[in-house]
């Protein structure tokens, strides 16, 4: 199989990030009617991208890639490394799918009166989509230098923090990980374990994801 063939069989295939894609187009201002028009195809067509349940192909999509490409592509991954404190070791990783979660966790630094100076990050849960009902949690530690105790600062942020990847889970295990995490993970942190599993709930539910757990109570429109 030749090269354009390969190519053409690509943009025929169905496009990871549809939903992701339509999005973008949508918070932008546009309706469905204006995408399906821009993509050659039916409103309801386009109610099922955003939903998640159909995928479009590349070919059908080629005009909102040329505008939210650039976009998509700079929000669909992120590079994390790990710093073994003794051995110095690194390790690093690129994690696809949309940042639904990135929340720090502050350490606050007071002086010998007791005086608030400031509050530093510490700590960091990032959680990704990686499209259905499949999410990967991050936990960042801050990076300190081993002579003085010191974060380290550095003008790109992501630099800073040494990160533990986990394995993909469902939103519900998800959940059950992160209520796990408040309980267990953030000792003296009590503001921060008591308010985090109101925090991943409402990141999956404005994101567009079912949290069994959560009462619904609907308008009547």
């Amino acid at each position: 199989m030749d090269t354009m063939e390969k190519g053409k069989n690509a943009r025929k295939k169905p496009f990871k990030w549809t939903k992701e894609l339509v999005r973008l187009a949508l918070n932008d201002g546009w309706t469905q009617q204006d995408i399906a028009q821009k993509c050659r195809t039916q409103q309801s067509i386009v109610s099922a991208w955003k939903k998640g349940t159909k995928k479009a192909s590349e070919a059908q999509l080629i005009e909102l890639l040329k505008i939210y490409g650039h976009k998509l592509r700079r929000s669909s991954f992120r590079v994390y490394w790990n710093l073994d404190s003794e051995t110095l070791a690194k390790r690093f990783f690129k994690v696809e799918g949309r940042v639904i979660l990135s929340h720090a966790f502050y350490d606050p630094r007071r002086d010998k009166h007791g005086k608030l100076v400031k509050k530093i990050p510490t700590l960091k849960l990032v959680v990704h989509h990686q499209g259905d009902d499949q999410f990967r949690a991050v936990i960042q530690k801050r990076i300190t230098l081993s002579n003085t105790n010191e974060e380290i600062e550095c003008s790109i942020e992501d630099a800073f923090w040494s990160s533990t990847i986990y394995k993909p889970m469902t939103s519900a295990v998800l959940i059950n990980f992160v209520d796990q995490f408040a309980n267990k993970g953030l000792p003296g942190l009590p503001s921060d374990a008591c308010t985090l599993p109101f925090i991943i709930r409402q990141a999956l539910l404005y994101h567009g994801f079912l949290v069994e757990d959560v009462e619904e109570y609907p308008a009547v429109w």
